[in-house]
């Protein structure tokens, strides 16, 4: 899509969602007189996600090189601890303050979990040092925060005298992104001052393998009820559109349809139905929720019509259109003409370009001239990997 096509869609996405838009037209020739949609329930592949597995492993040395982190959440800060994230905090005095790694309670190292899964690791402390660990002292995550740890989990609710053994237990979230990550932590005293293991100054830690999904990561049929629908004309697009409107709706149709007979003959399962408003040029556009785009990621659909219930195309013919949204700019990535021929378009268009990007998609079908026939559908639009 050229610079000169590219600009009205800047326009629309600051006009109507508040942000740029890419988006061009063309003109065809009047069709026939339009005919009445058939329309039925609906279809989609499942979404498929990897098995996360417990694989026990030792610690590795705390100099191993890991992912970069993701940001920190804050949490509720214990009664005399000042947890600093930043800078070098303060060293107890590791005579009277320190701590043994006794074992991993649960999530040994390498444990493999799921892209955004949430998990409690918990690990088993023995009291090192000659100073009762009271309610004051405090788990403190040391370095970057890899896994979302909270600013500071209150050790104990009572005391662990010198010898004493406790488990400690802090709730983390893996990055969406497949790979290892590791989060170190110490433990606070009173003061605010840090003590870990072995001599008082090693860290202990989590460390996880996100592993990779396969299969469908993305639906966007799915998603279709959580998009912001719009339609138009040429590059206006100035009407909220209801998702899941009446068939006949003047403004134009975005809804999932299931068991309608498709072009080619065949009875479709879940599918995304658009009918562009009724003017020439009309047009129907859906911004989906934020996606994180991973390797190996390809957008994926078959384009069609429902046909008519005399079996018939008619005069069907729009112009498919797949863009992304990126903070404010919009993008093209595609875009397919499609007439109602008695067959379906297969399309993948590769992601790789966008990979580590938190993206929104956009779906859009504009009437190729007149919108007369258009019952224009995406089968089984996804992602996958």
């Amino acid at each position: 899509m050229n610079e000169k096509r590219i600009r009205p869609l800047l326009i629309f996405v600051l006009s109507v969602f508040g942000m740029a838009q890419a988006l061009g037209a063309c003109n065809m020739p009047r069709k026939a007189k339009p005919t009445e949609p058939p329309v039925g329930p609906i279809f989609t592949a499942a979404a498929q996600t990897v098995d996360a597995r417990m694989t026990s492993v030792s610690q590795p040395p705390p100099t191993a090189d890991f992912p970069t982190p993701l940001p920190g959440v804050t949490a509720v800060t214990p009664p005399g601890i000042t947890p600093q994230v930043t800078g070098t905090p303060p060293s107890a005095d590791f005579a009277c303050d320190r701590a043994e790694f006794v074992k991993d309670i649960s999530v040994p190292d390498n444990t493999r979990v799921n892209p955004g899964e949430t998990f409690v690791k918990t690990w088993r402390l023995r009291n090192n040092g000659t100073c009762t660990w009271t309610p004051a002292y405090a788990l403190v995550y040391q370095g970057n925060n890899e896994l979302k740890a909270p600013a500071s989990v209150q050790l104990t609710t009572s005391t662990v005298p010198p010898g004493g053994t406790i488990d400690v237990s802090v709730t983390l979230k893996a990055p969406d992104a497949a790979g290892r990550y590791r989060q170190d932590f110490k433990l606070a005293n009173a003061s605010g001052q840090r003590f870990g293991v072995d001599d008082g100054s090693k860290t202990f830690w989590a460390q996880v393998q996100v592993a990779a999904q396969s299969g469908i990561v993305y639906d966007f049929i799915a998603n279709a009820d959580e998009a912001t629908w719009k339609s138009g004309a040429g590059d206006t697009f100035d009407t909220d559109l209801a998702f899941g409107g009446a068939d006949d709706d003047p403004n134009g149709v975005a809804k999932v349809v299931e068991e309608a007979t498709l072009e080619n003959g065949s009875t479709s399962g879940k599918v995304l139905l658009i009918v562009p408003k009724h003017v020439d040029d009309g047009a129907v556009i859906g911004l989906f929720p934020a996606y994180t785009v991973q390797t190996g990621d390809a957008f994926r659909a078959n384009l069609g019509f429902i046909i008519a219930p005399d079996g018939a195309c008619h005069a069907g013919r729009v112009k498919f259109e797949l863009l992304y949204q990126e903070g404010a700019t919009v993008q093209p990535l595609a875009e397919w003409r499609k007439a109602c021929d008695g067959n379906l378009i297969p399309v993948a268009v590769e992601l790789s370009r966008l990979k580590g990007k938190p993206v929104q998609f956009i779906l859009l079908v504009r009437a190729d001239g007149p919108y007369h026939d258009d019952w224009a559908v995406w089968n089984s639009p996804r992602i996958q990997r």
